[in-house]
């Protein structure tokens, strides 16, 4: 829709519903963002009960679109991070964190998407979340599970000997790998070594790998969020191996809180889910995962609210384990503590076929991360930075 016409008559209609005061939820009295495409430009401020909405940029931060970029962002296309990512948004003035920092009350204002708090750490109830399962109980419980804390971790789906093999085919992999292959990514450690965090597109060179999308033991898991979804193996990075390394100063080797779709796609790529086999013990020393629980379902944010006692869950795991997560959940891999850390996972993801219509074979939305650096794939401090 049209910048203006939006702002003018749409975005009104929104605030009037009482979404002003779900956004404000996530931000601080004062705190403003100007919007300018072509000849208009609107600002949002929040009073710190609501959000209002006026024509001009008088804010601290003023953040430029064209009418492509904004109807990107509008359709929810690409993220704030997309668009940065692809040089598609211009910082007038001040930084792009505090971009970052609307994103979720925009989404709140203009989809109605509620912003992560207490009534979401509320709905959880009583609901164990640190727990674990196995394949041995019923898909009721991992469903139900699934569904309301958007994770699982289950235990010893996979023997030791599919875990030595699986480690071999990655190996093997690892050494023939290169920066700008076009199926790595790469970071930059202490000693400046480049060291790869990534593996793409693996089922497309083993049939062992590939042949994990029709193992029975993975039909099922998908099946627990939606039996429509499917294997994705040639898009979307395919089948993927994230590796950690230790003292990581440059690249994205260790992830910020994030959500899969947190580039773009959300609408296409949302409810998918990721289904991870851990190759290594997964632990603070070497690498873990970290889920809010119930997130799934919120707005998009750079991690836990402040001042939430929030249940973030830090996942400890043995090889053969495997994780499962929505996409749109929040989590995070924060640098691993061990000097020898090298924990890796590996990452089947499941889409409806919405996605697959709407994304070519060999096409991702994480292209946009690999394309500046010939596979040395930044974090967005840095591409903010310039």
């Amino acid at each position: 829709m049209d910048f203006a016409t939006f702002h003018r008559e749409v975005l009104p209609r929104s605030c009037a519903d009482g979404r002003g005061p779900m956004a404000a939820g996530a931000l601080r009295p004062g705190d403003a963002l100007s919007l300018v495409s072509g000849d208009s430009a609107f600002t949002y401020r929040s009073t710190g009960g609501d959000v209002v909405v006026a024509a001009g940029a008088d804010a601290a931060t003023v953040v430029e679109l064209d009418g492509a970029a904004w109807a990107d962002l509008l359709d929810e296309s690409w993220s704030v991070f997309g668009l940065l990512y692809a040089d598609r948004v211009r910082m007038r003035e001040g930084e792009f964190t505090m971009l970052a920092v609307w994103e979720a009350p925009l989404q709140a204002l203009w989809f109605g998407r509620p912003v992560y708090g207490a009534d979401a750490v509320h709905a959880l109830g009583g609901v164990d979340v640190g727990r674990s399962f196995t394949l041995e109980d019923s898909d009721a419980d991992l469903a139900d599970f699934l569904r309301t804390a958007g994770f699982l971790v289950l235990r010893g789906v996979l023997a030791q000997e599919e875990i030595d093999a699986l480690n071999a085919l990655v190996a093997t992999e690892r050494a023939a790998a290169a920066p700008g292959d076009g199926r790595s990514w790469w970071a930059t450690n202490a000693d400046g070594a480049e060291v790869c965090c990534r593996l793409t597109y693996m089922a497309g060179r083993d049939a062992t790998i590939a042949g994990l999308a029709g193992d029975p033991r993975f039909v099922r898991i998908a099946a627990l969020a939606d039996p429509d979804l499917r294997p994705c193996l040639d898009r979307l990075d395919g089948v993927s191996v994230v590796i950690k390394n230790p003292a990581v100063v440059s690249g994205l080797s260790d992830l910020p809180w994030h959500r899969d779709c947190g580039i773009g796609g959300h609408r296409m790529l949302c409810p998918g889910l990721n289904v991870g086999i851990q190759l290594d013990r997964a632990d603070e020393a070497n690498g873990q995962l970290h889920f809010l629980a119930g997130s799934h379902h919120h707005a998009a944010q750079q991690g836990p609210p402040p001042g939430l006692d929030a249940p973030v869950v830090a996942v400890t795991a043995e090889p053969g384990d495997v994780t499962v997560h929505f996409g749109h959940t929040l989590h995070a891999a924060p640098p691993p503590s061990s000097p020898t850390a090298g924990r890796k996972a590996l990452y089947l993801g499941y889409h409806l076929p919405a996605a697959f219509d709407a994304v070519s074979p060999g096409q991702s939305y994480n292209d946009v991360l690999v394309v500046r650096d010939g596979g040395r794939v930044k974090s967005p401090e840095e591409v903010a930075a310039g």
